[in-house]
């Protein structure tokens, strides 16, 4: 069983996609994730020089502006396809509902075309809070083009269950987002997972049983680290990226 490590760069990086994909690769990780507006041909080249993956690409928004939502996922169809993206990372605004299926399953069409699937991404910020919701909007999207994403950070601070993550079905998972957190000191959740999250083991999330409840039942998939931190992120990117390779491998080997 082998499970892949893989890297969500922080927005607010001043790094290009070469210098990430070099870090990354220096820090042992398989596959980074690039933003729509650096996925291009330059962006394709340094992964290839780097042997490096993109395993998503950074992200659709889904809202109640259809039109504004189609020009947006098709853009995002366009530029994974040229970075050769394994996923398009989507988040949820709007309600998944009768008047919004339509719109996700045109969306997940234009990225299956690109060679992507949707990863269905749950948060307590959105409008889809829970790993049974992002389900349904697999279904909704077409099982065979989207799966779930499963953030821990979203996951504990969110309505997920232990029961639904030791429930679902393996075949439904687009790959997990791995990050910790201390004790929040606010109510503002925001702030809390772009500001405050930490390395794994160095919070109060209990990842020993996150990670067990995927591996002991055989998932063999990608973990993408994305630890959002204020005070991490004067770091070099250098050390940040061997720091989170080596704080996360220990979980998932």
């Amino acid at each position: 069983m082998t499970i892949d490590l893989a890297l969500t760069p922080d927005s607010r990086w001043d790094i290009d996609v070469a210098g990430l994909v070099a870090a990354a690769g220096a820090a042992g990780f398989a596959a980074v994730g690039v933003a729509g507006r650096h996925a291009d041909a330059s962006s394709a080249a340094a992964l290839a020089h780097g042997a490096l993956r993109c395993h998503e690409l950074l992200a659709l928004l889904m809202t109640g502006d259809h039109e504004s939502t189609v020009h947006n996922a098709h853009m995002l169809a366009e530029a994974a396809a040229v970075v050769k993206a394994q996923w398009v990372l989507t988040t949820f605004a709007a309600p998944p509902d009768q008047i919004t299926a339509p719109l996700i399953e045109r969306c997940a069409a234009m990225f299956a075309e690109a060679g992507a699937g949707m990863a269905v991404e749950f948060s307590p910020l959105g409008t889809v809070t829970s790993i049974s919701a992002a389900l349904d909007v697999v279904e909704a999207a077409g099982a065979d083009r989207a799966g779930v994403l499963i953030d821990s950070w979203h996951f504990f601070r969110g309505d997920s269950t232990w029961d639904q993550l030791e429930r679902v079905s393996l075949d439904r998972i687009a790959y997990v987002q791995f990050s910790d957190a201390p004790a929040p000191v606010s109510d503002n959740a925001m702030k809390e997972t772009i500001n405050r999250r930490v390395m794994p083991g160095d919070g109060t999330f209990e990842l020993d049983r996150f990670a067990s409840a995927l591996l002991e039942r055989g998932w063999s998939g990608l973990v993408s680290v994305e630890v959002l931190n204020a005070r991490l992120r004067e770091l070099p990117v250098p050390e940040f990226t061997r720091l989170a390779y080596q704080t996360t491998a220990r979980y998932w080997r």
